[in-house]
């Protein structure tokens, strides 16, 4: 009978022992997921900054071209306000802008992604710490029966009552 009760209460413990790490588990799965979600965010920060400073250095290299144009057309002789300078001139800002915007796009686009993978990462972690809670709760269930079915088995062998007969 000792011996019914002892198995019968190691394996109640080791039920509810094995609960509780998992919660554990799941809480530091969480923390994890949070510092992965801090990460992705700076780097989303960095992304547009990048973005930004690129399409500065875009802008910046269309106003040189643009200048060294100018600079050439009143050189060699030529009307700075020619038709063909102006409409080079204008076609030189356009496509910078167009450059300076697509790289603010990119790093606007890289953001976004860092972001989600922030999101996905957080839940993540909420999901495993959810988990190992439930874990934890039904660990107390299943030691429960552990117990009731230990002590149902002793009653049974101690109290020598005879078995059901079934049919």
């Amino acid at each position: 009978m000792l011996l019914t009760t002892a198995s019968t209460a190691v394996t109640a413990g080791a039920t509810i022992a094995g609960g509780r790490i998992a919660e554990t588990g799941g809480i530091y799965t969480r923390q994890a997921s949070e510092f992965t979600a801090k990460q992705h965010e700076q780097q989303a920060g960095e992304s547009r900054a990048a973005g930004q400073r690129t399409a500065a250095d875009k802008r910046r290299e269309s106003k040189l071209v643009q200048s060294a144009l100018v600079a050439r057309a009143a050189g060699s002789g030529g009307a700075v306000d020619d038709p063909s300078v102006v409409t080079t001139a204008g076609q030189i800002a356009q496509r910078g802008e167009f450059e300076a915007l697509t790289e603010m796009y990119k790093g606007e686009n890289r953001a976004r992604g860092l972001e989600d993978a922030a999101y996905a990462a957080r839940r993540q972690g909420e999901a495993a710490e959810y988990e190992g809670k439930a874990k934890k709760k039904a660990s107390y269930l299943s030691a429960l029966g552990t117990i009731i079915g230990g002590a149902s088995t002793m009653y049974r062998t101690y109290n020598k009552l005879p078995e059901p007969k079934y049919g």
